[in-house]
């Protein structure tokens, strides 16, 4: 009797043994930011898996500071920061997997792992669920930790609200991503989390948590996640996720940030406010300043409806030069009562202007001052990455415009303007030429290379060149960051007669990114023959070019004539003129002396009695 008994305590003791083991809810946490190019191209993957599995899942995401700007992370780098030091994070993107487990790249995180993981059992349980007090400005948490069995070890319980999704209408950063999920909001009571203490077997122990909401930008999205961590192994024994509550009358606006192009004197910037909640937006706090000048602030009020959006205009501040606008929401209130907070949340109006009187013909640009834009040009970029001055590549020399489609994010463009341009006294051909430099990544990657004018000061834009992809390239593909040799360059040439009599135009080369390779532009020229007909030359040469200190013209006039030859700089000023006085037909020669004049691009040009003739000339230093 007695061994019958043995086995059946035995077995008695094998089934409640079994009982107390759990699945283990995986815990996957990733370190990303909205400024980070690979974390742009591994997220939609990993998005995907983390969507497809939820049920098995606790995910959250921090943002980080660094390698570039994240308003969430702003928002949050108190909390964040502290995630990174504990466990090492080095670069981004990085992913870990139930603390002990370093997920990177993060397509290694897959439905096989997620499943091995979850059946790693544990005997720990938690209970978790959150509320919302009545005006919606707080959460209350409340946790309960299971452990069927005894546990020891450095325990602390880590809660974090969470905002299930985020979607911008632009780009926050300048990786180009605009959709962000399962975004770390606040941890409570802070990184830190609770020290719990050891479990005996079967000890449940409670935990209350409060936050009073700050930056949310929809209440809706709000879950909460909360795990028990081992801090000496690293290890999380569980986690738990609450979803998202019933959906309330939320608030919710989005002051886009922009990149504004001013032509004219004195812009006033404006922004646009929209309402993306549910309930009709009744007032907002808000505040601006203009560059790093002090904090206005400014107290909308209205009756904005969901889904709509109004404009409004700071008629205190005038532009007449490049600048930055920034605009902050701190409260939200709506005709239900209902208040939000959101302080922190902030976007940018970037103002690029240009607004110099029109430059005379001709007009040219080689792209040889170390300044860039170059002077009466500008620029609208995205971030550090867009158009900038290559020093090692050019058409003519080694300095050129560079489109870093390299490091940009697929479907970011950046712009480069040229100064106005004065083409109210051409009445014959008028040509703009240029030479650009492309080298694809391959052909996934497909980039865009446009040019674009405007006639009425930026309001407008008419497509005067487009190429992409394979169209665009005149080198091989190359998976380095390309950059052309002297017999990669590939000339362009865009007949703009149907514009002459136009007082001002702008032009402007649109590089947009596919993530592929670089592109370069050199040796911008927009000439015409200004009410006369072309100088009738058997040849027309300029040695060297470039040129360090003297340089000779050489040219066959065909007819015998009056011949003036002028120098132009970029602003089209005139630097030198020889007056050659009546010259037979013939060859002649012309000494140009660059001593006196700094590096950079200029416009030699032979004016006679029947017409002119004219050509580039670089000056390096």
């Amino acid at each position: 009797m007695m061994k019958r008994l043995s086995i059946l305590v035995f077995i008695l003791a094998c089934t409640l043994a079994a009982s107390a083991q759990h699945q283990r809810r995986v815990l996957i946490e990733e370190f990303t930011n909205a400024s980070c190019p690979p974390c742009a191209a591994q997220n939609p993957g990993f998005n995907a898996v983390v969507d497809a599995n939820i049920q098995f899942l606790t995910p959250i995401k921090y943002q980080t500071n660094w390698p570039g700007f994240d308003p969430m992370n702003v928002q949050t780098q108190s909390d964040v920061g502290p995630r990174v030091t504990y466990y090492g994070v080095t670069g981004v993107p990085n992913g870990r997997q139930n603390g002990s487990t370093e997920v990177f790249p993060l397509s290694n995180f897959t439905p096989a792992v997620i499943q091995q993981q979850y059946n790693n059992l544990t005997p720990v349980t938690i209970n978790l669920s959150h509320t919302l007090s009545p005006n919606y400005d707080s959460v209350y948490i409340t946790v309960a930790v299971t452990s069927d069995a005894a546990l020891t070890g450095n325990l602390r319980l880590r809660v974090a609200v969470i905002e299930d999704e985020i979607i911008f209408e632009s780009a926050p950063g300048t990786n180009g991503e605009k959709d962000f999920y399962q975004i770390m909001r606040k941890m409570l009571p802070n990184p830190s989390g609770t020290a719990t203490g050891d479990f005996a077997a079967g000890e449940t122990k409670t935990y209350s948590f409060a936050w009073k909401l700050a930056y949310f930008y929809d209440l809706n999205e709000m879950s909460v996640a909360a795990w028990l961590q081992n801090d000496g192994t690293k290890e999380v024994y569980q986690s738990q996720r609450s979803e998202p509550l019933p959906p309330v009358a939320d608030l919710g606006i989005v002051v886009p940030s922009e990149n504004v192009f001013a032509c004219a004197a004195g812009y006033s910037p404006s922004f646009t406010i929209n309402n993306t909640g549910n309930a009709n937006l009744t007032s907002a706090a808000l505040r601006y300043r203009q560059g790093t000048g002090a904090w206005k602030d400014l107290n909308w009020t209205g009756d904005l409806a969901p889904g709509a959006s109004e404009t409004v205009t700071l008629s205190d501040i005038v532009i007449n030069t490049n600048g930055t606008v920034n605009i902050e929401v701190a409260v939200l209130s709506s005709n239900l009562g209902i208040q939000t907070n959101l302080a922190g949340g902030s976007s940018i109006i970037k103002v690029t202007a240009n607004v110099n009187a029109a430059q005379a013909l001709p007009f040219t640009n080689a792209f040889q001052s170390a300044a860039f834009p170059p002077t009466g040009w500008s620029s609208i970029n995205v971030g550090t990455n867009g158009w900038k001055l290559a020093t090692n590549a050019g058409a003519a020399s080694t300095r050129s415009a560079r489109c870093n489609f390299y490091d940009m994010g697929a479907g970011q463009t950046a712009y480069l303007f040229t100064p106005k341009i004065d083409l109210s006294t051409a009445t014959n051909a008028t040509t703009l030429t240029f030479d650009h430099a492309y080298a694809q990544y391959n052909a996934t990657y497909v980039d865009y290379l446009r040019v674009e004018i405007s006639t009425d000061c930026g309001q407008t834009w008419e497509s005067l060149f487009e190429k992409s992809g394979a169209d665009l390239e005149t080198a091989p593909p190359t998976t380095a960051a390309f950059v052309p040799t002297a017999d990669q360059w590939a000339p362009n040439e865009i007949d703009l007669t149907a514009f002459n009599g136009q007082l001002e135009v702008l032009i402007r080369f649109v590089g947009e990114s596919g993530y592929g390779n670089n592109v370069f532009v050199d040796n911008v020229n927009l000439s015409t023959t200004v009410g006369t007909q072309a100088l009738s030359l058997n040849s027309f040469t300029l040695a060297p070019n470039p040129t360090r200190d003297y340089a000779e013209v050489r040219f066959n006039l065909v007819n015998a004539q009056n011949v003036d030859l002028r120098v132009f700089n970029v602003e089209g000023a005139l630097v030198q003129t020889e007056l050659l006085g009546n010259l037979v037909s013939g060859d002649h020669r012309v000494v140009l002396n660059a001593a006196t004049l700094p590096s950079g691009s200029y416009r030699v040009v032979l004016q006679g009695s029947e017409g002119l003739a004219q050509t580039q000339w670089v000056v390096v230093k």
